[in-house]
């Protein structure tokens, strides 16, 4: 594993608005290894930069691929650098989510675009633009939030926060009293 961590509930990492990438830097590869390395420790289908304690506006993601016998599987990871959303479907759908930043823990209704067009950068500063629906939009806007200090639990509605604000405050007492890096 490489030099970073992961970074849970309470971390103020978590609650940064990232900053651009100018410049794709061997760190910047380092930190894409590292992802990748997380990402498949933790089962994930995607992390976020500042997961990771780096506050930059980058996250890779894997898309849920449907076999033919209608199971699906995580493909590749894709990188998204300095991503832009262009458009996004007025139809929604409804889910619960989770998240490697507060394990254990699934909760919704957390609504979403069903659709996303988006414009980003990858490793190699090639711009590229992506289309995804379903649970691959949702993944993309999960990511993307962190990129701007945004956890699904507050996209929760009301009502359900409130119910969940003990567990939420026990995950962020618990990650207050873990060594940091």
């Amino acid at each position: 594993m490489g030099k970073h961590r992961l970074r849970y509930f309470g971390d103020p990492v978590l609650r940064k608005h990232c900053e651009p990438i100018e410049e794709i830097t061997d760190e910047i590869k380092e930190l894409a290894a590292d992802m990748v390395e997380m990402c498949k420790q933790y089962k994930g289908a995607g992390i976020a930069a500042p997961q990771l304690g780096v506050p930059i506006r980058m996250f890779m993601l894997h898309n849920y691929d449907v076999l033919p016998d209608g199971q699906w599987v995580l493909g590749p990871p894709i990188f998204f650098i300095n991503p832009k959303v262009l458009t996004k479907s007025k139809e929604t759908n409804t889910d619960t989510e989770g998240c490697l930043s507060i394990p254990g823990f699934h909760a919704g209704p957390v609504e979403r675009p069903n659709q996303v067009t988006v414009e980003a950068l990858d490793l190699e500063g090639n711009t590229f633009i992506d289309e995804r629906e379903g649970l691959n939009a949702r993944v993309f806007f999960h990511e993307n939030d962190h990129l701007n200090g945004v956890l699904y639990t507050d996209r929760l509605p009301p009502r359900v926060k409130k119910k969940f604000e003990p567990q939420l405050l026990k995950i962020k007492k618990s990650e207050a009293k873990s060594p940091t890096s």
